[in-house]
This record gives C-alpha cells, sequence and structure tokens, in this order.
C-alpha cells in the first residue's frame, strides 16, 4: 500500500465494506473483484490478506483454493478460489478444511481419489511485537531444527511447568526404575544398568517404530558388553536423537524396548512384557518419534521442518490508522494434532491410501503401530516430535511449539487415530469396546501379537480392577455382551487390498476372542435396542457363562495357551444361504427343519470371522451350508459355531461369526432349538 492510498484511507475514515476490517461474526464472502477494489482504494485489511497469499500460489493454476487463517482464537480463515467464475474470495469463522476426497463426475474417472490441490496459510504475529490488528494472535515461529536451543529450551520449560504446577500430574514422582534402564549422563558413552531392587529414579521411555531390523539390540550373549558401554556413534540415529532430548532435559536414563529386553530369550519377553504397563506408567515422560520412519531416520532434523522456515514471511502492514507493524504468513500446518491437540485441523484419511502413504499424510509413524497404543496411554507425559512441529500433552493440558495458549485435555470425546489419548486411564475400562475397535484397526508386523500388545493396558486396568477377570481381550464383568464383536462390516473394502480378515496362526487367543482374528473389530451391536430396551442390559439367552485361560507364558494378559468358554443355551442346526444384498453387508436366509418336520426360516445379516467362512458360503449360493447357532440375547443376536467334537459326552465348538436375525423373523428358541451345555474354545 502506497502513501497516497494511506492518506485516501484515513481521510475517508470509513470502515471497508468488503472486509469489515477483520471484525466479523460468521462468514463472509469476497468478490475478487471488491477485494481488488479494497486495496486499490487502500484499505489496510484487504490489502492485508492479498499479500497474504505468495504469488507463487496467485500464478499455479494446479491450486483450487488457497485459505488463509488468522492464528488465535477466532479461526477466521480467507479463502481464495482463483478457479471459481467471481473469483471470489471468502473469510469464515470454521476451524480446519477439505483436504482432498473421492470425486466422479465430468472429467473424472468414477470414484477416483484425487490429492489435495490447495493451499492453507496461517497469518500470526510474533509475542512482544507490534501489529494494528488485533484479531490476529500472537503464535511461535518454528524452528529449523527440534534439537535447536530454542526448541530444547521450550520442551524444558512445559516440562518444569507441569512438575510444579499440576497437581494430578505431580503425583508421578521419582518412581521404581525398571529392570533394565540406559544411562546416558552427560558427555559419556551410555550404557545398560541391571537396576537393584526398589531402585528409584527419573527415566525417560522412548515410543519408535522399528521399521524392520533395529541395528542395536540386546541378546543373551551381549549383556555384559552393554553394561560396560555402548558407544553412542553406535546407537542408531532416532536412539541418539532420543538420548539427546535426555540431556537436555537433565534425566540420566531412558527404557528402549530394544535395548531394555532381552531379544532373543521368550523368557525375558515374557517377564518384561508382564511389566509393561509400569514402564510406561511410572516414567518421567515418553518421547514418541513420530517423525522416524524407523531407528535409523531420526526425528530432531526433518526437511518439513527446514521448509516450513524457509515458507515463513514476513510481511510489513498498515492499520487502520496508519500505524506500522509485522504480521507474519506461514503455510497452514500439514500435519495433523498427536497427542490430542486439536487445532490445527480436522484430519481427514482416505481408506484408499496405502500404508505409506497414509503414514505420510498423517504425520506420524507410530499413529498405526498397534504397539504404540499403549505407549500413547500410560505415561504421564508425552512428547511428540512430529515432522514440522513438538507436542505436548500431560494430565492436565496439550501445548504445541506453534502456538503459545495451552489447551486443557478434554474428558472424553470418541475415540479416533488422531487422538488416541482422548479416552483417559481414569475411565479406560469403561471404554475398553472402543480401544479394542480403534487398537484392531492398527498395523501389525505378526498379528499374533494382537494380546501381547495389549497386556500392559489390561494389566493396567486389572491391577485397578481385581474383581473381574480378564478372559483373552475381554473381561468377566461383560460377558456375555463383549462376544458379539463382529469383524467390521466393510470385510469387502479390506479385501480390495488383500487384508481380509484370517484367523491367527498360530493360536494365540481362542475362537471367542477377538484376539484370534487379522480383521477390524467393532462391537457393532451394543448400542442397539429393541423393543425391550438396550439388549446388553437385558435378560441374556446365554446362561452360567464360564471361562477358563492358561496363559502362554508369565504375563496373564497376554497370548493364551489354552483357552475354553462354557455355557447353557439354545442350539439351533441350520442351513445358511447368503442371499443378493450391499457388499458391504452378508444378507442371509436361515432355515431349521424343526422338530414337529415344519420348517423355520428368517432373515438378517451375518457377519463372518474369516475369509475361509465367507468363501465357503458364497460357493454353496444354492446349496446353503450347514452352522450351528447358539442366541446370546432377543432371540435375534447368535453366535455361529462349527462343531469340532464330541469329547466324553462334551459338545466342542469354534465360533466362526454373528449373526442379526430381523425382528419380523424373530425365531422361537423352543421351537428352533435344544438347550444344551456347551463348550467353545
Amino acid at each position: 500500500m502506497n502513501r497516497l492510498q494511506r492518506i485516501f484511507w484515513k481521510k475517508e475514515n470509513r470502515s471497508c465494506q468488503h472486509c469489515r476490517d477483520l471484525h466479523h461474526d460468521g462468514e463472509l464472502r469476497i468478490p475478487a473483484a471488491a477485494l481488488l477494489h479494497g486495496v486499490q482504494t487502500g484499505c489496510p485489511a484487504c490489502n492485508l490478506l492479498y499479500e497474504s497469499i505468495s504469488p507463487a500460489d496467485l500464478a499455479d493454476q494446479r491450486i483450487e483454493l488457497v485459505h488463509v487463517r488468522l492464528f488465535g482464537d477466532s479461526h477466521v480463515r480467507h479463502t481464495f478460489d482463483p478457479r471459481s467464475e467471481d473469483m471470489s474470495r471468502k473469510l469464515c469463522a470454521e476451524e480446519g478444511f477439505n483436504k482432498g476426497g473421492w470425486v466422479s463426475g465430468p472429467g473424472y474417472p468414477t470414484t477416483a481419489f484425487y490429492p489435495p490441490v490447495e493451499r492453507a496459510v496461517e497469518l500470526f504475529r510474533l509475542e512482544g511485537s507490534p501489529s494494528p490488528w488485533p484479531e490476529i494472535k500472537t503464535a511461535r515461529a518454528i524452528e529449523a531444527a527440534a534439537d535447536s536451543d530454542g526448541c530444547l529450551q521450550l520442551i524444558q520449560n512445559w516440562v518444569r511447568h507441569c512438575e510444579t504446577q499440576h497437581p494430578d500430574c505431580k503425583e508421578h514422582g521419582r518412581a521404581l526404575l525398571p529392570d533394565r534402564v540406559v544411562y546416558v549422563g552427560k558427555g559419556t558413552d551410555p550404557y545398560l544398568v541391571e537396576t537393584t531392587q526398589n531402585a528409584t529414579g527419573d527415566y525417560v521411555a522412548l515410543s519408535h517404530r522399528w521399521g524392520g531390523k533395529v541395528s542395536l539390540q540386546l541378546k543373551t550373549a551381549t549383556v555384559d558388553d552393554f553394561k560396560r558401554g555402548i558407544p553412542f556413534s553406535s546407537f542408531p540415529k532416532t536412539f541418539q536423537d532420543a538420548i539427546t532430548v535426555c540431556r537436555a532435559l537433565n534425566v540420566e536414563y531412558i527404557w528402549i524396548d530394544s535395548i531394555c529386553i532381552i531379544q532373543d530369550s521368550k523368557d525375558d519377553w515374557d517377564i518384561q512384557g508382564s511389566k509393561m504397563d509400569k514402564v510406561y506408567a511410572d516414567c518421567l515422560l515418553t518421547i514418541a518419534a513420530d517423525a522416524a520412519e524407523n531407528g535409523d531416520s531420526g526425528f530432531l532434523q526433518t526437511p518439513e521442518r527446514r521448509e516450513l522456515q524457509k515458507a515463513t514471511r514476513k510481511i510489513d502492514c498498515v492499520g487502520p490508522d496508519g500505524e506500522k507493524g509485522e504480521i507474519f504468513a506461514r503455510p497452514l500446518r500439514q500435519f495433523g494434532s498427536l497427542g490430542g491437540f486439536g487445532r490445527h485441523y480436522h484430519s481427514w484419511e482416505p481408506g484408499s491410501l496405502q500404508p505409506s502413504q497414509r503414514l505420510k499424510q498423517q504425520g506420524s509413524y507410530l499413529l498405526r503401530r498397534g504397539w504404540v497404543l499403549q505407549e500413547t496411554f500410560l505415561p504421564p507425559r508425552m512428547i511428540h516430535f512430529l515432522p514440522d512441529e513438538v507436542t505436548w500433552k500431560c494430565e492436565v493440558l496439550s501445548r504445541c511449539e506453534c502456538q503459545i495458549k495451552p489447551h486443557p485435555i478434554i474428558a472424553h470425546r470418541p475415540l479416533d487415530l488422531e487422538e488416541p489419548r482422548e479416552i483417559t486411564k481414569r475411565n479406560l475400562k469403561e471404554f475398553w469396546r472402543e480401544v479394542i475397535e480403534q487398537y484392531t484397526q492398527r498395523d501389525f508386523t505378526f498379528h499374533s501379537d494382537r494380546l501381547a500388545a495389549m497386556a500392559g493396558l489390561a494389566s493396567y486396568i486389572g491391577v485397578r480392577r481385581p474383581d473381574i477377570e480378564y478372559c483373552a481381550g475381554l473381561w468377566s464383568d461383560e460377558l456375555p455382551s463383549t462376544l458379539l464383536w463382529v469383524v467390521d462390516r466393510e470385510i469387502n473394502f479390506g479385501r480390495m487390498w488383500g487384508n481380509g480378515s484370517q484367523r491367527n496362526t498360530p493360536s494365540v487367543a481362542p475362537t471367542w476372542s477377538w484376539g484370534s482374528v487379522t480383521g477390524r473389530v467393532a462391537f457393532l451391536f451394543w448400542n442397539l435396542s429393541y423393543d425391550r430396551g438396550k439388549w446388553a442390559e437385558s435378560e441374556p439367552d446365554l446362561k452360567n457363562v464360564r471361562v477358563t485361560c492358561t496363559p502362554s507364558g508369565q504375563n496373564k494378559y497376554g497370548s493364551v495357551k489354552d483357552a475354553e468358554l462354557t455355557a447353557q443355551g439354545y442350539l439351533c442346526n441350520v442351513r445358511v444361504w447368503l442371499t443378493r444384498g450391499s457388499e458391504w453387508h452378508f444378507p442371509f436366509k436361515m432355515e431349521v427343519r424343526k422338530p414337529d418336520g415344519t420348517v423355520g426360516k428368517t432373515h438378517g445379516f451375518l457377519y463372518p470371522d474369516t475369509e475361509e467362512v465367507l468363501a465357503k458360503l458364497e460357493a454353496e449360493r444354492n446349496d446353503g451350508v450347514e452352522m450351528v447357532v447358539v442366541s446370546v440375547y432377543e432371540s435375534r443376536l447368535f453366535l455361529v459355531l462349527r462343531q469340532m467334537q464330541i469329547a466324553g459326552g462334551k459338545l466342542v465348538f469354534e465360533r466362526i461369526g454373528v449373526m442379526h436375525c430381523n425382528i419380523l423373523d424373530a425365531v422361537v428358541l423352543e421351537e428352533w432349538g435344544r438347550k444344551e451345555q456347551f463348550t467353545i474354545v
């Protein structure tokens, strides 16, 4: 804006009717011609909005939208659409924006996914710097590297504030050290410490992605060597970065799984696995190496940080009264808000993306790792090192590097991949079903780890609820209702990518446990209500349910060697046909030959546990498949069974799915089935 324009604007002493001087509620649309008119007539706000859009973005014909957000609580955003007919620009008080999606129509293949073709810009001012625009709030500039003095000092301040100002967090004082820790000290080579009984101290735990073979592992033959010393240069880069953070925080010890558990000893894995809840719950804090693809990647120096700093521009601006100031513009955060810091944008994840693409888009290589779920639930404090910034979460609040104002922890919101600690340790048992639904979406190198990787969380609950028993992933006080887990109804979508549900081999759980399958699990029927009210609170058809479990090792919360569930209920021998219907569901018809010779019929939906079961049903669409079903609730919700043997007069079955029958075709159990005592293994 030149001097003549500023004089003209001040002389007229008027408020811009186009941008309203950034004072508005709700949404304001500004046509391009109006914005340019505001710039030409000297409107400082219009000029600021125009200047915030980089010349490169204005010239790039691939870009469909440019968003400019006035950083702060108002979340005002300015949107520029160069492809619309009127080149409209708008201001709106919304948070987040669409980052891509499924599109169809002229010129597009049907339901093809197109990546985002948008740009987003944040406007902010530095703390203490003059600004003529109070609507634009203060924020922090992102450091070029997370190991800079400024970034490490910021982390130190967060830890110090939490330790001194948060009573709920202060209860996590000096705890018992794990059986093994790595002493990092200052300026010396680290070494392994096998702690004495009741030894206490502060330590940091590392949550990281192995990403293949980790180059530094503790083996039975190297324990003594590691105790004598481990050259710093021999640590993979991700471990070196974690040690750097420890030293900056003046913490002497770090716990890293590959170095503190003997990797070639099953017995040591069993022992340490049973203590995993204590390792993460008692640490001073956990470092989450979200930006590290593997042990060699590191997480303190990333290209995303360097690119962000390079792309941050200073805008010399003028206010309504001619006062000068400076505003900064930078690309809106590219990555989601790990650890519950939900202020950057609402994440949107297309299911079609392959794992490597999803991880890159979400900004975390940890986000889908099954083992990491308990590592993010249990610690009292988490520091997430994302590709382009650091975020913090404790029991009281969350923070991030780019914003100054912290945000309080929300007691409970639906669990999702972006905010894995929204379900807190205090209400973890209450929301166990949601945890399992989220957990079974995650990736495993070995699906047989499904129960083992949840052992820490299960142990955490078990210690605090000694009145209930843990039964291979389920809790005794919620049986039989939680037996009605299903492999997600979108199983066909999974099959498109070759990751349909299979039975875990070797067996690590009984077939009535979700730990026995590789597919995504949902407690689909939990909130369904019928005429008698919520079924899970009604009297079950399944009676006298008893469970026995023998763990495969020393950890009773881990994998299971032998287990059986015995119960009494109405067993029905039926024939089942798949019928035409949505490929997202498996509609069926079912017939039974009743004792009086008549045929009973019903319809509904079938949820097979594995691809093998589904393939047999699809292959026998004409003749149907003989099965056994047992009613669990309302004569409409059934476990689908396959008889294995009759040993010593005991009926033994394996579970192969769940059925949900239509209310108009409700089964009359006394007519259809026979009341039997039976066993599921």
